[in-house]
Parts: C-alpha cells; sequence; structure tokens
C-alpha cells in the first residue's frame, strides 16, 4: 500500500507543476475568455476586443493583455504613425491555450449547465413549498 502511494505521489510531483501552471492562467478573471475570442484568429485591436467583451472594462482589459503578454501567450505590436495603432495576437503557444480553454468549454456546456438548471428547479421547488 506504501509502495503504491509513493509512485503515486512521484507521479504527482511531476504533473502538479505544469497543471498548476495552466490552471493560474486560465483561472486569471476574464482570462480564458480573452484567448477563446482572440482564438477565433488573426489579429485584434483593443476596441474590437473591448466591443466583443462588454462587460469587460477597459483597465481590466488592459491588464489582461499585459500579463497575457508576460506569459508568451499573446503577441503585441505596434504599428507606427498617426495615429499609434497596436494590435494582439495569440502567440502559437497562446493558440495551444485556446484549444484547452475551447475543450473546457465544451466540458462546461455538457456538465455544469444541466447542473445549474438543476439547482435553478431545486431553488424554485424549495419556494414554491414554503409559499
Amino acid at each position: 500500500m506504501t509502495t503504491g502511494t509513493r509512485a503515486t505521489a512521484k507521479h504527482d510531483d511531476r504533473l502538479c507543476p505544469y497543471f498548476k501552471a495552466a490552471m493560474g492562467v486560465l483561472g486569471q478573471r476574464w482570462t480564458g475568455l480573452i484567448i477563446a475570442v482572440m482564438g477565433e484568429g488573426g489579429s485584434w485591436r483593443f476596441s474590437a476586443l473591448r466591443e466583443r467583451l462588454p462587460a469587460l472594462g477597459d483597465r481590466m482589459l488592459a491588464a489582461r493583455l499585459r500579463a497575457l503578454e508576460a506569459q508568451g501567450l499573446v503577441d503585441r505590436s505596434v504599428m507606427p504613425g498617426p495615429p499609434v495603432r497596436v494590435a494582439y495576437a495569440l502567440t502559437p503557444a497562446g493558440k495551444g491555450f485556446d484549444e484547452v480553454a475551447r475543450a473546457i468549454s465544451r466540458w462546461g456546456q455538457r456538465f455544469v449547465k444541466p447542473a445549474a438548471t438543476a439547482r435553478a428547479r431545486r431553488t424554485m421547488r424549495g419556494r414554491t413549498r414554503a409559499a
């Protein structure tokens, strides 16, 4: 029994840092959604991202884009000239992360939505009984 535990601990030690790093990126508020939108392709101007993500404020979007750039998931290109333009695009690593974000989204569509619906039904039943 102890041998199995040690083997599992070694296995977890190897995987844990990578899993934690990936979830650290996706776990940041709005990050998965930004990556998913940018994964639709091409480069994105700040205003286009803001338009696609209306619930996200300018400061938060700018902060998330800076963090994604620092993590090597987003490339920021400055185009000179009046006016100076900035475009954002997913790097190859960011495109790979897009696959992860989409897989999580598919999982959520299958499993989270029915759970939320079931919770809502239970809540409604509780209100009906109390009334």
